[in-house]
């Protein structure tokens, strides 16, 4: 078959993963979203069914390659046809490729303490450090020119060791850009001493932390774009959480982007790993959050390809610094209780006041006010997506509006400005859609199907792949390109349609024109620190983490005022680092949740919420965090309302809320259903 149709991709769309419990019941997972399947169709039918219904939104008449596991772990691939025939494939076959990450250990960088000093060795042999200068740079300089002597033009593997002991692996390209990976799926024959600060070796109880960033040259011109690298090789056990290829966790469901956007140059930290995952990987009951399994990008590429694992660590095994948990009683019910095999978030009660069903995805975005709460829901009248405004304390309806009938959003609804008017703005494969909070007529503009939109807290901003050099952005009702140097990161718009983008050496363009690139603003880094990574941006304030040089899996926040760029607050040194996926922001930028950390934003104090506090959803009154099976709540000041009652059923997930309500989600069979959960 040679049509383009009947074309295999070399890369799966999908994962399918069938899982057996103790007892066998067998249950079915499209990329660790759980597919109920119809009366009378078995269960690997179904989920060939669902991945070619989901495929169909965005390859429609495409053939498509998925992977499949069985309950044993044995991994195959599949061709599903635009018809849903299927067909075995063999899995794409492996390049040699000078970029590859290799599964041997070229050389060990350690940096060792000896009677208060620092000491640098690589490969066993002392290195002089040089003052004022990042030391894991100099060590891993120091490994790429030895490199040079045997592998010269190709990437190489470096073992870091801290300290303290803790061992990462580093793939250390030709150019001497530095990528975590992670360790290989067998064991490395690597020296028994010493390494850096990036990605831990798999400990049996308990992992490490890694090194904030991977922090760039500060001799690096200013002009310079930074380094863009491809993700490294690395084969990952079959027991690895579900990633993408930047190492991020893959969301439920494949029909919802990301409403921020997404920074090339930084990779993201990977959600904490969860303690119930051998338990969660029987259970027949599954949240619907992402659970634990084979890594995905280990499946797509049939043993080929590639994971990049890179941000905080685990905040589950660093020392609490100031934990604020109160013992809570038990919340009262109120309302209607929950279907059976449903559970609520720790300190909500069993109960709901109201509902929404038939949710158009299963991880549904929502926009949340005091006053209103917007989604979208299936429409089976039309067969197409609708978008619907309640009254965010009655649950009726304000306004509805039915999308374009061939729609499929990939963004959003998502409160946003328009112009100075707050909306309520989505995306789908050919248009941005943009509706008045209040209700009314929706504005609409084009967009091609390989265009990045990101609906962003300030505004929406459109990158295009063949216009490297610019971003676009939406303001006076058109897209206004701004040009930008190539590789930076397109994150905020200011009122007046300026651009601002950011790159990981503490530089900030402000761009208001359409063809000349304006010259960075170098940030003001605090005191005895070097520069990390962006975490957040509105129209605002720019959030920007750096790193302390003496505590190199630390970082400290500080937040600047656009568009002047002064500087407004600054934390102390947070462990473990701070990412932008491990960011949360308050509605009205008065607080946030970065880690396991709650921080006031206007004077910079912070404190751990609980150890583990890995942040999944904020408000302007709480903030969620997932932990293992459970996801548990705290308020506004960072206090937690209390510990989870009881592990059994599928708990809850919270996406939004008001001071009366947490908005939370939840599947029973193939229908997703919002629940008003109240706070008793």
């Amino acid at each position: 078959m040679t049509e383009p149709e009947h074309e295999v991709p070399a890369r799966p769309a999908f994962v399918l993963r069938v899982r057996a419990d103790s007892t066998g019941a067998q249950t079915g997972w499209l990329d660790d979203e759980p597919v109920t399947p119809p009366p009378g169709v078995g269960i690997h039918r179904a989920l060939i069914q669902a991945a070619r219904q989901r495929a169909d939104r965005t390859d429609r008449g495409r053939t498509i390659r998925v992977a499949g596991v069985t309950p044993d772990g044995t991994v195959f691939h599949l061709a599903v046809g635009p018809d849903g025939r299927t067909w075995e494939v063999p899995p794409p076959a492996e390049d040699d490729d000078p970029d590859a990450v290799p599964d041997e250990v070229s050389h060990v960088a350690e940096l060792q303490e000896h009677d208060g000093r620092l000491v640098g060795l690589v490969d066993g042999e002392e290195i002089p450090l040089a003052a004022g200068e990042d030391p894991y740079e100099q060590l891993l300089r120091e490994a790429r020119s030895r490199a040079d002597t045997h592998a010269a033009g190709r990437t190489v593997r470096v073992l870091g060791r801290t300290p303290d002991g803790r061992v990462w692996h580093i793939a250390l390209a030709a150019d001497g850009t530095q990528s975590v990976v992670a360790p290989v799926a067998t064991s490395v024959k690597a020296p028994a001493a010493p390494v850096n600060a990036f990605r831990p070796l798999e400990a049996e109880d308990e992992p490490a932390p890694q090194a904030a960033y991977a922090v760039e040259s500060e001799d690096e011109p200013e002009d310079a774009p930074p380094t863009q690298v491809e993700p490294p090789a690395v084969d990952t056990p079959a027991t690895d959480e579900l990633t993408d290829d930047l190492g991020r966790p893959i969301p439920t469901t494949t029909t919802q982007a990301g409403g921020h956007p997404q920074f090339s140059p930084l990779p993201p930290a990977p959600e904490e790993p969860d303690e119930a995952e051998d338990e969660a990987a029987t259970a027949p009951e599954a949240t619907a959050e992402p659970s634990r399994g084979p890594s995905r990008r280990r499946l797509l590429l049939g043993g080929a390809g590639v994971v990049v694992l890179a941000g905080a660590a685990t905040a589950g095994f660093f020392e609490l610094r100031g934990n604020s948990t109160k013992a809570t009683p038990s919340p009262t019910m109120t309302g209607t209780p929950l279907p059976d095999g449903l559970r609520p978030p720790a300190g909500l009660p069993a109960s709901y006041l109201w509902s929404v069903v038939n949710l158009s995805d299963v991880a549904p975005r929502l926009a949340v006010t005091d006053t209103r709460l917007v989604c979208t829901v299936d429409n089976d009248t039309t067969g197409g997506t609708q978008l619907l405004a309640l009254d965010a304390t009655t649950g009726k309806s304000v306004w509805k509006a039915d999308l374009p009938i061939d729609a499929i959003i990939a963004n959003g609804p998502t409160l946003c400005p328009i112009d100075g008017t707050s909306s309520i703005v989505l995306t789908s494969q050919s248009q941005i859609i943009a509706y008045p909070l209040g209700g009314g007529e929706a504005k609409t503009w084009p967009l091609q199907s390989d265009w990045s939109t990101s609906i962003t807290p300030s505004g929406v901003i459109v990158t295009k792949p063949d216009d490297n050099g610019a971003a676009h952005v939406l303001h006076d009702d058109r897209l206004v390109r701004r040009a930008i140097v190539k590789g930076t990161n397109a994150v905020a718009v200011l009122r007046d349609g300026t651009l601002v983008a950011t790159d990981s050496h503490g530089r900030v363009w402000l761009s208001d024109d359409e063809k000349k690139v304006p010259k960075p603003k170098k940030l003001q880094a605090p005191p005895g620190t070097v520069a990390g990574t962006y975490v957040a941006a509105t129209a605002t304030q720019l959030i920007t983490a750096f790193v302390p040089k003496d505590r190199p899996t630390t970082s400290r926040l500080r937040a600047f005022t656009l568009p002047d760029l002064e500087p407004r607050m600054t934390t102390e040194a947070i462990d473990p680092a701070v990412f932008p996926n491990t960011f949360l922001l308050a509605p009205d930028e008065s607080w946030a949740v970065g880690g396991n950390s709650w921080i006031d934003m206007h004077t910079g104090k912070s404190h751990v919420i609980t150890a583990r506090w890995s942040p999944i959803a904020i408000s302007q009154y709480d903030s969620w965090s997932k932990s293992g099976d459970n996801i548990l709540t705290a308020n506004r000041k960072g206090e937690s309302l209390g510990a989870a009652k009881g592990s059994s059923g599928q708990v809850l997930v919270p996406r939004g809320g008001t001071a009366k309500f947490a908005y939370c989600v939840g599947s029973v069979g193939s229908d997703t259903t919002l629940y008003a959960v109240p706070f008793s």
